[in-house]
């Protein structure tokens, strides 16, 4: 992760410092807004845009929901795409394979808010039609599969 200075000169950090601190002000009660990096949750969230979190304390989670996460010492913002015997399921908008399986003490942060790279205005990603469409986007991954081999 890069940051900008004051004297216009970027710096790289590690990812396990950028969340740390991330974690940091979450803890004191402040809203985090951060870049998204990587194209897992395309078409909706794209490499460079930003997402606001606020933590989380242990409230029910909705489906489709966006969440940021710790899995396995690596840190992943992806959807909620189900529940299951005590677990959440978690799957990028992008990916067509992969999901992960955490528990509720893996969640470190819940989206609220999506900024597009070429914008200034906030999309409500909490809102029931967002997470309804992420929903059904991943619930066709089958039929994006074939489209994907067809190509």
């Amino acid at each position: 992760m890069s940051e900008n200075t004051s004297d216009n000169t970027t710096r790289i950090i590690s990812n396990e410092d950028y969340f740390k601190e991330v974690q940091r002000i979450l803890g004191e009660g402040k809203e985090v807004r951060i870049r998204i990096k990587g194209g897992s949750m395309r078409p909706f969230i794209q490499d460079g845009d930003s997402v606001v979190l606020s933590v989380y304390q242990g409230q029910s989670l909705a489906l489709g929901c966006n969440v940021l996460v710790k899995d396995k010492d690596k840190f992943v913002f992806h959807r909620l795409v189900s529940k299951k015997n005590g677990q959440y399921i978690l799957a990028g908008d992008g990916n067509l394979v992969l999901r992960e399986y955490i528990t509720a003490a893996d969640v470190i942060a819940v989206a609220s808010r999506h900024y597009p790279k070429n914008g200034d205005i906030a999309i409500d990603i909490e809102s029931r039609w967002a997470r309804l469409r992420g929903l059904a986007w991943y619930h066709i991954r089958f039929l994006r599969r074939i489209f994907a081999k067809l190509k």
